[in-house]
């Protein structure tokens, strides 16, 4: 596999003197992932789909896509988003999905906010927003999963949307026999259907996009540098990404497809 990766590398930048010197396995995520470095000092990422003997919920099964979709589709915007360098779904290369994009650099906010006061973490939640606010100015004709919209599979509502999203997760629950109240989910999805109805335009939303360990600072300014894991973003309502703002029985079902 790393001879491979080698060479797949120097294909990918088109040259025979860029090396991989150095690959670093980071545990502990969904995915494989890989650091590398090269022979110039500049690193990579490689991003594998999960192991066939991974059990994966419905949605789950999209993510790599997904993050390939979006990182291209924003790759001309200014947002501190890694560069898309390779994305095979075909598994041609490796014998498996994969995604290899730039490195960013920068610490974790998961790990500064150890050392962080309350003022500088509110200075960094405003930016989040600000950035949320940046990316959900996209918009799509149609609503969903980025993969599926990306493949012409979205819905024409966001109701119909929502509906199927909730379905996926609920056929999961029942796949591993969860005892949940699927009837009374099922009716409180429809007695907010107007309310879904009323969301005329599909908008990007990146679900987790403010998670701390999707967020890199620079540690000296403190100022968001770096945001990873677009694996989740959909074309949807923008208080799909945090429903705990909103205070009405919307709010509470919005919850539930996170």
């Amino acid at each position: 596999m790393a001879g491979t990766i080698r060479w797949m590398v120097q294909d990918t930048l088109q040259s025979s003197r860029l090396e991989v010197n150095n690959m670093e396995d980071i545990r502990g995520h969904l995915h494989g992932i890989c650091k590398l470095r090269l022979s110039s000092g500049s690193r990579l990422v490689l991003k594998l789909s999960p192991s066939p003997n991974t059990a994966l919920l419905r949605h789950e099964r999209y993510f790599l896509e997904s993050e390939a979709t979006i990182l291209s589709f924003l790759k001309k915007s200014s947002l501190p988003i890694p560069r898309i360098l390779r994305y095979d779904p075909r598994s041609i290369h490796l014998g498996s999905p994969f995604l290899l994009s730039t490195h960013v650099s920068g610490i974790s906010y998961a790990d500064a906010s150890l050392h962080l006061t309350r003022s500088e973490c509110r200075d960094i939640e405003l930016q989040l927003r600000s950035l949320s606010s940046t990316i959900s100015q996209h918009t799509s004709s149609t609503f969903g999963p980025a993969a599926l919209v990306a493949s012409n599979e979205g819905f024409p509502t966001w109701r119909e949307s929502f509906k199927a999203m909730l379905e996926s997760i609920m056929m999961d629950a029942e796949d591993m026999t969860i005892n949940l109240p699927y009837h009374a989910i099922r009716e409180a999805a429809s007695s907010v259907a107007k309310e879904l109805h009323d969301v005329r335009e599909a908008r990007l939303v990146v679900l987790g996009l403010g998670r701390p360990q999707n967020v890199l600072l620079d540690q000296r300014t403190n100022n968001v540098i770096g945001l990873l894991d677009f694996g989740q973003a959909i074309w949807g309502d923008t208080a799909f990404s945090e429903p705990e703002l909103c205070c009405d029985r919307k709010g509470l079902l919005l919850v539930l497809p996170i």
